[in-house]
């Protein structure tokens, strides 16, 4: 079962209630409703054997093993001042693109100085 079927599921459950108020009972209803043609349609449909490429799959709700993420990926998201990997930190402690907050921070706060002391940095 691929993510478009599941957005096709979902939309003609959606599309079935457009003209209907959305309220608390209305989501309940959809959620049931939903889940219900999912159960249905999982049953001429090999869901175990996909569930490693499935993007809703429990192994994503565990975490990712850190040994098992690309080189590609940990290289991108490393920080520009210490060297450090980001990918774990929350977005509230991201400064600029990857770099941790605090390095952005410290790095900015030296710039200041510099530029204060009439000495460029380039």
């Amino acid at each position: 079962m691929d993510e478009s079927f599941v957005q096709g599921i979902v939309g003609g459950v959606l599309n079935r209630h457009k003209d209907k108020v959305l309220d608390k009972d209305r989501i309940q209803t959809l959620m049931v409703e939903i889940a219900a043609n999912i159960d249905v349609a999982s049953q001429y449909t090999n869901v175990k054997g996909l569930a490693k490429d499935n993007p809703l799959s429990i192994e994503m709700w565990k975490g990712y093993n850190a040994d098992e993420l690309s080189k590609e990926y940990l290289d991108y998201w490393t920080c520009e001042h210490c060297g450090k990997n980001t990918h774990e930190v929350d977005y509230d402690y991201l400064g600029n693109g990857t770099n941790h907050l605090q390095c952005d921070l410290i790095a900015e706060d030296k710039c200041k100085m510099e530029k204060k002391d009439g000495v460029s940095k380039k």
